[in-house]
């Protein structure tokens, strides 16, 4: 991103400095990813490349550790370190944890795969950035039909599936209390270290903030979202939120404007809040002009057809535009309580033939979707980080938008056309977009594609939340009694107080907890760690590819075996 000199980044390097701090001296950076090796005796790695599907992305060629072992044979260190080159995946693993900070991360929401979306392909796509990187990262979300349990995703991912009831819209009922004794269990087997939880929608990241603070760990919040002010749902949330954020130690959001609408909703101290996008594969978003009809003009509408994403503009651009060019055609990718708008709008104006609705569309043939058209149309009313405007670019379309939210930031002024969120402004850039395009003076395909895969990647996403880990590891967690104290006095007398009795509850809780576990690990033998099935099942979700395999255990998850983590309370 800071290379490319035609777009400036969503973060300017110099407020990137002043917002993530950096890491630590020259020997952590040329150990960062050497905890991630898995080699052989001959220096190759017995993992796939990151290319191939059983993983998600590219890895370089180069052995692990190459950069050190140089380093090391510059200070004539080569000689006693040959004999010790077949085990150097374990040497090089020791290093990584002597000089870089190593974190046992627990990343926490309702919403994961199989469940598919922004939130989830965030978490997926950092968590084995992560990985990579050498950091040992777990997922804690709930059951999803028959997925119970414990599984393990691709270069070893584990994922907790806990059966919790789902109240609403993949998200979880709440009660504090109830998730307790499943996450104390997994934080203390795991000794995760951070707690980082993801998504305003999802209770139980917040059952997730809660408890890890009573339990003295580090906390960081990701928020995907923009909120409003004046209704009822969102004063609720904005109330809650003021809650769950009040004592965390750092939190992440994915534009500027995401950042105002957080530090306000919350009334949070802006340095404790970091702006860090999001970020796209290229290599699932690639241009193919072939696919395009040269006899006709595309315009192509990928969402979820509801309210928010201001699909009833879209109802009022189609009748207008379709009876001024009579070469123009919509392809409207997407399901939602909106679609009867759309089906409405075609039946009374006959456009059967020049507006085609293609339902709900998996992840994998979005891409087959997007390069058929020659420009792409987003008529949200409120975006954080508009990830759809980013793989349209990537496979080489003029996007034409509302400025909304945090779009403005999210693409160059040369690749894409801002309008107002209303019928005749968006009707205006379209018709703008067409004039270039059948003038000739639009971009190339390749040309767009080549900028945008530097704009936005997982690896510069990774680098700068481990930023955030290594802030958050030399910071302290509040002490109950300063914690109650920064509840009364930040969230309202009333509102503070309630939630101050709920936190001294939950502090019981985890003490009496403890001693029941002290006594069943007592009383019974210590179960036999989980232990791999010897095949692995491959999943296919979108175009993510998971080699799947099940834990069995004789351990009851309700009631597992007392281990002891250093640094922990409970």
């Amino acid at each position: 991103m800071e290379g490319t000199s035609r777009h400036a980044p969503l973060v300017p390097p110099s407020k990137r400095a002043r917002e993530t701090p950096p890491r630590g001296g020259v020997w952590a950076k040329r150990c960062v990813g050497l905890g991630a090796c898995c080699c052989s005796e001959k220096g190759k790695s017995r993992l796939p490349p990151r290319g191939s599907p059983r993983s998600g992305g590219r890895r370089s060629s180069r052995a692990p550790g190459e950069a050190l072992l140089q380093s090391l044979a510059r200070a004539g260190a080569r000689k006693w370190m040959e004999p010790f080159l077949h085990v150097e995946c374990l040497l090089f693993r020791l290093i990584a944890k002597l000089l870089c900070k190593i974190h046992s991360i627990c990343m926490v929401s309702d919403f994961f795969y199989p469940n598919m979306g922004g939130v989830e392909s965030h978490i997926y796509q950092l968590s084995q950035c992560l990985i990579e990187r050498g950091h040992k990262v777990i997922i804690v979300t709930h059951a999803y039909e028959d997925r119970k349990g414990i599984r393990y995703l691709t270069n070893g991912l584990k994922v907790y599936y806990l059966p919790l009831r789902v109240m609403y819209n993949q998200s979880t009922a709440t009660t504090l209390f109830h998730s307790l004794p499943l996450l104390r269990y997994i934080f203390v087997r795991e000794r995760v270290t951070v707690v980082h939880a993801h998504s305003s929608f999802s209770a139980m990241a917040h059952d997730a903030l809660f408890h890890a603070k009573t339990m003295q760990l580090r906390t960081v919040f990701t928020d995907h979202s923009l909120f409003g002010f004046a209704d009822v749902s969102s004063v609720l949330t904005n109330k809650l939120l003021t809650v769950s954020l009040c004592d965390t130690n750092h939190i992440i959001c994915v534009s500027y404007t995401s950042k105002e609408n957080t530090v306000l909703r919350a009334a949070l101290n802006p340095e404790i809040v970091s702006v860090i996008p999001n970020a796209v594969d290229p290599t699932d978003f690639t241009p193919d002009v072939s696919r395009r009809n040269k006899s006709t003009i595309t315009v192509v509408v990928v969402s979820r057809l509801v309210y928010r994403k201001g699909i009833d503009l879209l109802s009022g651009i189609i009748p207008e535009l379709c009876q001024k060019y009579p070469d123009l055609h919509f392809l409207v990718g997407g399901e939602g309580p909106k679609r009867i708008v759309l089906e409405e709008v075609r039946e009374r104006y006959q456009l059967h033939d020049r507006v085609r609705l293609l339902g709900a569309l998996e992840h994998q043939d979005v891409r087959n979707v997007l390069v058929q058209g020659h420009i792409f149309l987003n008529t949200s009313l409120t975006e954080a980080f508009c990830m759809a405007i980013v793989e349209a670019a990537s496979c080489g379309l003029q996007v034409v938008s509302t400025r909304v939210g945090g779009i403005p930031e999210v693409l160059p002024d040369n690749f894409i056309i801002l309008c107002e969120p209303s019928v005749k402004s968006l009707c205006n850039g379209l018709e703008k977009a067409i004039r270039q395009l059948k003038s000739g003076s639009l971009l190339s395909s390749e040309i767009i594609h080549n900028n945008v895969k530097t704009f936005y990647t997982w690896k510069d996403v990774a680098k700068r939340t481990e930023k955030v880990y290594d802030r958050v590891a030399g910071e302290t967690v509040l002490p109950m009694g300063k914690r109650l104290d920064r509840l009364i006095s930040h969230c309202g007398p009333v509102t503070g107080c309630i939630f101050a009795l709920f936190a001294v509850l939950s502090f019981l809780f985890l003490i009496l907890l403890r001693h029941i576990w002290k006594l069943l690990s007592c009383c019974t033998d210590k179960p036999k760690r989980a232990s791999l099935s010897p095949g692995c099942n491959k999943e296919k979700v979108g175009s993510f590819c998971f080699y799947v395999k099940k834990a069995t255990t004789t351990q009851n998850l309700w009631f597992p075996f007392m281990d002891k983590p250093g640094g922990l309370l409970f």
